[in-house]
């Protein structure tokens, strides 16, 4: 598989184009990361955050939601202006977002208490460099992939490698399992269209009532603590 060059500007583009079936400018609940998002906020709850920091913000889906479901103070950031300009104005909130580098420290000079990194480390050559900068004490929740794709540097195939990777910087408590949905829109009008063209195609059909395998597609997600 030809990987694209780990760049703002290759970020830039896939953002302005929307993504894979234009999940990234979908609604949060019609997006195929609707089922992460919905784990990662049940362990920011969990954990009692009140102060996040999302490293790796995208379109702002994730701060979406939960702008909509809670009051829990937030500030998140990408390396592509063109994710903080379009998070911005998905949430209308202009001063939670920022343009910033993961791997580097003045990206993490605010106060938090958890941080929310998802669907970022897979993307990152110098993945471990990065957590190394974050506080310690602090409540981390993180996803990465068990699939490949041009633009990830790594993804994992079984918890243990999760742990093995990270588990020296971060406490982990808890990996979870949520399988990808097989559509980037998962609105009910778009599952439905799809059910009805693809009624002859067994096989297509448990894909998209969900009977498929962690295998075919997900993502874990873990929580813990930074060492």
């Amino acid at each position: 598989m030809d990987k694209l060059p780990q760049t703002p500007e290759t970020y830039d583009r896939m953002f302005a184009n929307g993504g894979y079936g234009g999940a990234f400018q979908l609604p949060y609940r019609h997006s195929w990361y609707y089922p992460m998002y919905k784990g990662v906020y049940k362990a920011v709850k969990a954990a009692g955050a009140r102060h996040v920091l999302e490293v790796g913000c995208g379109t702002g889906g994730f701060a979406h939601l939960l702008f909509e479901q809670g009051d829990i103070d937030y500030c998140g950031f990408d390396f592509s202006p063109e994710a903080v300009s379009q998070a911005r104005a998905r949430t209308s909130r202009e001063d939670s977002f920022f343009v910033g580098d993961a791997t580097v420290a003045g990206s993490y000079a605010r106060d938090y208490d958890t941080i929310v990194c998802t669907e970022v480390l897979e993307h990152i050559e110098a993945d471990r460099t990065a957590i190394s900068l974050w506080k310690a004490g602090t409540t981390c929740v993180c996803s990465v992939p068990n699939f490949d794709s041009t633009v990830h540097v790594r993804f994992f195939r079984h918890e243990d490698e999760v742990r093995e990777r990270y588990g020296d910087l971060i406490d982990i408590t808890g990996i979870a399992r949520i399988r990808k949905p097989w559509l980037p829109d998962i609105s009910l009008r778009n599952r439905l269209r799809h059910l009805v063209w693809n009624r002859y195609q067994p096989r297509r059909l448990l894909y998209l009532l969900g009977m498929t395998s962690f295998d075919k597609g997900g993502w874990f997600v873990f929580t813990g603590t930074r060492r």
